[in-house]
C-alpha cells in the first residue's frame, strides 16, 4: 500500500500542519511534553502518523529536532510493534468501559524498556459514555511515567471534561497544491509518466486527505502505464466538467430537451447520479463566485473552465443561481433514499428549466424584476458610453477646427462710395454667409444624426422596460 510505504517517519517528512509541527519540535528540543494530547481533524491529514512520531521522539535515545532517530533500540522496537510499553488502541472496535479499564490498570506499572509508557487511542470519539468517565479519572491525575495521545475526526463528540485535560492540536485539510507535490514526488520515485490534469483530478477527489489521494493513485498506477486524465475519469467513473457546463447552460437558457438528453446519456453510461448532482452544485456555486467577482476569483480550476463558466452565468442574475442551488440541494437530500433517483433528477431538471410553472408567483416575480433591473442597468451603461463617446468626439472636432483654421487678422477697409455695386444694394452679394462659414470651417462633418437616433432608441427601450415593471407590479398587487 502506497500510504503505508510512504508514511512519514520524521516530522520533516510530514506534509502540511506547519503550526503543529513547529510546536512539537520545540517540545522535543526542550524535552518537555504534555501528559495528554488530543489530535483532531479531517481524515488522512497525519494525526496517527504524527502521534507515532511523537511517541518515538519521547522514548528515543538520540532525538533530533525532526523527531526520532529511528535507529536506536527504542525506536526499532516501537517501529516493529514489539515494545511492551507502547500501546495503540483502536477505539472503533474497543470502545467499552472494560477495554478502557484494562488499559488504565496497566498505567500503575512503571515502563519496562522505554522512558515512558505511551498510549495512543485512535478514533477516541467512539468510546462509550462510561468509558469516557473511566478515562477522565486517569487524565485528571495522570501518572508521571504515562503519556496519552488521543486522535479523533469528530472533535464535537468528545466531552468537554476530556478536552479540558488535553492539549488540543487542530489538523487542517491539505491543499490541492500540497497533495499534488506529494503525488509528483511518489510518481517520480516509481518512475511513472503522468499528466498534470490527472493529478488535479486525484487531488480534488481526495478532498484534502493525503491517504485518500494515495489510495486512488495506487489503483491507477497498478492498472495503467501512463497516468492520464482520461484514465482517471474512467477508473473513478467521474463526470466530465464540460458536460456539467453544457447542462448548466441548457438549464439557464430553458433548453429542456438538451438537458434531459444529456442526463439520459449519463444514465445509459451508468454514471453515479448522486455524483452528478454534486457536480452541478459545485458548478453553480463556482458560477456564483465568478459572477460576484466578475470572473476574477480563484476556484482551483483551469482558466479555460473559469472563462467558459463565467460566460455562461454572466447574462443571468445571482438570484436565479441561488434558486438553482436551492433546488439541487433539495434534490441531493431526496435521492439518498430514493427508489428511483433518475426520475427525481429528471423532474428537477425540468423544474429548473421552467421555474415559472412550478414556483409561487411572488418568487418568480422577484426573479423577473431582478432580470429586468439588470437589463435596465446594461442599457443605462450603454447609453452613458454613447454620450461619453459623442462628447469626446465633439471636443476633438472643435479642437481640430481650431488647429486647421487659425484666426486671421482681417484689415479694416474704410468705406468707399460707389466702389462696388453690391455695396450700394444694386446687385446681390456674391459672398453669401453660408459660403463664408464654409470657408472658415473646412470639411469636417459629424454624423450627429446617427448618434442621436441611437440615444433615442435606448431611451425608448428604457421606457418600455419601465412600463413592463409597472405592469408586473400592477398584476401582482
Amino acid at each position: 500500500m502506497l500510504y503505508t510505504t510512504y508514511r512519514p517517519q520524521t516530522l520533516s517528512e510530514v506534509v502540511g500542519q506547519t503550526e503543529n509541527i513547529l510546536t512539537l519540535k520545540k517540545q522535543i528540543t526542550q524535552n518537555k511534553f504534555d501528559s495528554a494530547y488530543l489530535f483532531a481533524g479531517h481524515r488522512g491529514t497525519g494525526k496517527t502518523s504524527i502521534a507515532r512520531i511523537l511517541a518515538r521522539s519521547i522514548c528515543c535515545e538520540h532525538p533530533t529536532e525532526n523527531g526520532p532517530c529511528n535507529h536506536c533500540k527504542s525506536c526499532r522496537s516501537m517501529l516493529n510493534n514489539t515494545a511492551i510499553d507502547f500501546v495503540e488502541l483502536d477505539a472503533a472496535s474497543n470502545n467499552s468501559v472494560n477495554d478502557i479499564k484494562e488499559l488504565i490498570n496497566q498505567t500503575m506499572y512503571m515502563p519496562t524498556n522505554l522512558k515512558k509508557k505511551i498510549y495512543i487511542i485512535d478514533e477516541v470519539h467512539n468510546l462509550s459514555a462510561a468509558a469516557f468517565d473511566s478515562l477522565l479519572k486517569t487524565l485528571e491525575e495522570p501518572p508521571s511515567h504515562c503519556i496519552f495521545i488521543l486522535c479523533t475526526t469528530e472533535l464535537h463528540k468528545i466531552p468537554a471534561t476530556i478536552k479540558s485535560r488535553c492539549s488540543i492540536y487542530q489538523f487542517k485539510t491539505l491543499s490541492l497544491s500540497l497533495i499534488r507535490e506529494r503525488l509528483v514526488y511518489i510518481l517520480e520515485e516509481l518512475q511513472k509518466d503522468y499528466e498534470e490534469e490527472a493529478l488535479n483530478i486525484i487531488a480534488k477527489q481526495a478532498d484534502g486527505s493525503m491517504r485518500d489521494a494515495l489510495s486512488i493513485m495506487e489503483k491507477l498506477v497498478t492498472a495503467y502505464d501512463i497516468l492520464s486524465a482520461e484514465n482517471v475519469r474512467q477508473s473513478l467513473s467521474l463526470i466530465d466538467d464540460e458536460l456539467s457546463l453544457q447542462i448548466l447552460k441548457s438549464l439557464l437558457s430553458h433548453d429542456g430537451k438538451t438537458a434531459t438528453n444529456l442526463l439520459h446519456k449519463l444514465y445509459e453510461e451508468g454514471k453515479n447520479l448522486a455524483q452528478f448532482v454534486d457536480n452541478m452544485l459545485q458548478s453553480i456555486t463556482n458560477g456564483i463566485v465568478l459572477f460576484s467577482s466578475q470572473g476574477k476569483a480563484d476556484i482551483n480550476n483551469s482558466e479555460d473552465y473559469c472563462q467558459k463558466l463565467y460566460d455562461i452565468v454572466k447574462p443571468y442574475t445571482a438570484e436565479l443561481l441561488y434558486w438553482m442551488v436551492e433546488q439541487f440541494s433539495i434534490l441531493r437530500e431526496n435521492i439518498r433514499n430514493s427508489l428511483h433517483p433518475y426520475m427525481d433528477v429528471l423532474l428537477c431538471l425540468i423544474k429548473t428549466c421552467s421555474p415559472e410553472i412550478f414556483e409561487d408567483s411572488e418568487k418568480m416575480l422577484l426573479l423577473r424584476i431582478s432580470k429586468l433591473e439588470k437589463e435596465v442597468n446594461m442599457l443605462q451603461e450603454k447609453y452613458q458610453s454613447l454620450v461619453t463617446e459623442t462628447d469626446s468626439f465633439m471636443l476633438s472636432s472643435d479642437a481640430s477646427n481650431k488647429r486647421n483654421n487659425p484666426k486671421e487678422t482681417i484689415p479694416i477697409v474704410e468705406k468707399e462710395e460707389d466702389t462696388n455695386d453690391w455695396q450700394n444694394g444694386e446687385d446681390e452679394n456674391p459672398f453669401e454667409e453660408d459660403d463664408f462659414k464654409e470657408e472658415l470651417n473646412p470639411k469636417n462633418e459629424v454624423d450627429n444624426g446617427t448618434v442621436e437616433e441611437s440615444a433615442m432608441d435606448i431611451s425608448e427601450e428604457e421606457d418600455n422596460l419601465d412600463e413592463t415593471l409597472f405592469d408586473l407590479f400592477s398584476d401582482y398587487g
